[in-house]
């Protein structure tokens, strides 16, 4: 996984402030929905993947996925792979001796759809496309996806691409430019031109969180934004609140050292408190109805928490 280093980072040494702001009084913590631990496993959180769809929960280690769907058993699918999986509509796909699989996210039998030769950095997905970034040789990047069973190659880059996340059929990714210089940059898997939006300097986000717009926290000034998806205009929706991992649905959610939060989409949108993890938060994901997290119960291990979220959560 890309940014990890970043990540811990901000996560260990990273607080500005308090956590609600200044000259506002603190919202009391929510008591609506409990959260529920899902499952321990012996993998480090922050080298296992997470996915939320409208069905179901997918925690994604490198010897399996383990999908979790409300009121039933977990269901356990081998993938023997080198890297986790990506969840598409129907699918999970992931890489495993030299080709890239996929099988049924509902359990069933691994089709291989193409050979590669070697492991890719991270598989994306978004509705039934996916794409992967991928490092041929040390600091040359490429982005890649599957025409007619064939690999295309979207983007080259001779230099580092630090993180990358899919929407709506399009790859966005972080670029160093140079030592101190990065951009958000995007691609579409069908075919088009790279676009890329102004540039920033200073370290990079740790993760990209698209759902239309691209939203994501930026260390050095202590900024959640919203970037438009046509890259065209850029906001600050928050600087008091570290955001770090997020995850968007109809809302933001951030994680940091005083538990998860949930604010809106627009500037000075009011933070909710919606549980105080006392544990380091590896990666958080949501749908419209479903909060799940990753945190870090010990070395090499994590723990999977989910919660309900109400109407009230979500407006």
């Amino acid at each position: 996984m890309v940014g990890l280093g970043i990540l811990a980072l901000m996560l260990g040494c990273h607080r500005r402030g308090s956590t609600h702001g200044s000259g506002a009084p603190e919202p009391a913590l929510r008591q609506a929905a409990a959260p529920t631990q899902l499952m321990v496993d012996a993998t480090s959180p922050y080298v296992a993947g997470l996915a939320v769809d409208a069905d179901a929960i997918y925690l994604l280690t490198d010897r399996a996925a383990h999908r979790f769907v409300p009121g039933a058993s977990p269901l356990l699918i081998p993938l023997e792979n080198g890297t986790t999986a990506a969840v598409t509509r129907t699918d999970l796909v992931y890489w495993s001796k030299g080709a890239i699989w996929q099988v049924p996210k509902v359990g069933g039998e691994a089709r291989r759809i193409a050979s590669l030769a070697h492991q890719p950095q991270s598989f994306l997905a978004s509705g039934d496309d996916f794409a992967w970034l991928d490092m041929p040789v040390p600091d040359q990047f490429q982005i890649q996806t599957l025409v007619d069973h064939n690999v295309r190659t979207l983007l080259y880059y001779a230099g580092r691409i630090e993180t990358a996340a899919m929407d709506a059929g399009r790859v966005f990714f972080v670029k160093r430019e140079t030592a101190s210089a990065w951009r958000i940059g995007s691609v579409f898997v069908h075919g088009g031109e790279t676009v890329y939006a102004a540039p920033h300097t200073g370290p990079t986000p740790a993760k990209l969180a698209v759902a239309g717009d691209v939203f994501y926290y930026e260390l050095n000034s202590g900024e959640i934004r919203r970037l438009s998806a046509d890259f065209s205009h850029e906001e600050v929706l928050r600087k008091d609140l570290i955001c770090s991992p997020i995850a968007v649905s109809s809302s933001i959610y951030c994680a940091n050292l005083e538990g998860l939060f949930q604010l809106a989409g627009r500037p000075g949108a009011k933070t909710k408190p919606i549980f105080p993890e006392a544990r380091r938060i590896a990666a958080v994901a949501a749908s419209t109805t479903r909060l799940a997290w990753l945190s870090d119960a010990g070395p090499d291990r994590l723990s999977l928490m989910t919660m309900q979220l109400t109407r009230d959560d979500t407006d």
